[in-house]
């Protein structure tokens, strides 16, 4: 157990100045709207596009509205329990999913006519492809993902050669640190205690300031004050993000 956390500690110490710091923040505004603002927007979209007249815009809400109720259901069931679905609730869930999709798809051609019903197919299809896209985005090897950052900051921060060799092998550690986090993770399931939680601050502000040195031994004058910069953005836009979802 103690091993899990002193890996967390590293790596939650190195990976601050690793984030992409020009990460799009778009995702997060669809996230802090309600389920009702969420709702209307997609109902608009369905209506320029599908050419919706208003009886179909009054279902098509109605339709919205459920589904949302349910999902709203779902995090609320998500969220009270601790434990996690054995492989039984999986399949379950799998096939509750299935079938509320049929359900879904049964009612939108009902409502649709022929030619709404194959562009709102069409839609659900082009829709489905982006959500695939970003995943492979985000199945990344490490090694890649870091040659991606060392790229930015290259050109950020105008590293020289020496620099990038320099910044790559501190990539590279933080993406071992990574591996034995997830290994940890992985292995142990048990909350950390109080006294765990103040030793975990304690050491991740140390390897802060260690990899601060670090950089700091690496960079120019001015580099370092651009990546200190750099980290108080990225910095300030996680607070804000995390106001919002409270």
């Amino acid at each position: 157990m103690k091993k899990l956390f002193i890996a967390a500690l590293l790596f939650v110490g190195v990976v601050s100045f690793a984030q992409d710091i020009n990460q799009k923040s778009g995702r997060d505004q669809r996230e802090n709207l309600t389920p009702e603002q969420r709702n209307e927007k997609h109902l608009q979209k369905l209506t320029s596009e599908l050419s919706l007249d208003k009886k179909q815009q009054d279902q098509v809400k109605q339709l919205l509205a459920e589904r949302s109720a349910k999902a709203e259901k779902f995090k609320a069931a998500r969220k009270d329990s601790k434990t996690k679905p054995t492989d039984a609730e999986r399949e379950a869930f799998k096939k509750q999913m299935e079938t509320e999709k049929a359900a879904n798809d049964a009612k939108m051609k009902s409502i649709l006519n022929a030619d709404q019903y194959t562009k709102w197919t069409a839609l659900k299809k082009d829709h489905k492809g982006k959500g695939d896209h970003k995943g492979h985005r985000d199945m990344k090897s490490p090694q890649e993902r870091n040659q991606a950052h060392l790229q930015k900051l290259t050109t950020d921060l105008n590293l020289n050669a020496d620099q990038q060799k320099q910044v790559g092998q501190l990539l590279s550690e933080r993406s071992t640190k990574m591996e034995m986090l997830k290994k940890s993770r992985k292995d142990s399931d048990v909350k950390p205690t109080d006294a765990e939680r103040k030793a975990m601050k304690k050491q991740m502000e140390e390897d802060h300031k260690a990899t601060d040195a670090k950089m700091k031994s690496i960079l120019t004058a001015d580099q370092y004050k651009k990546w200190e910069a750099i980290k108080k953005e990225h910095k300030d836009k996680m607070k804000d993000h995390r106001k919002d979802k409270m």
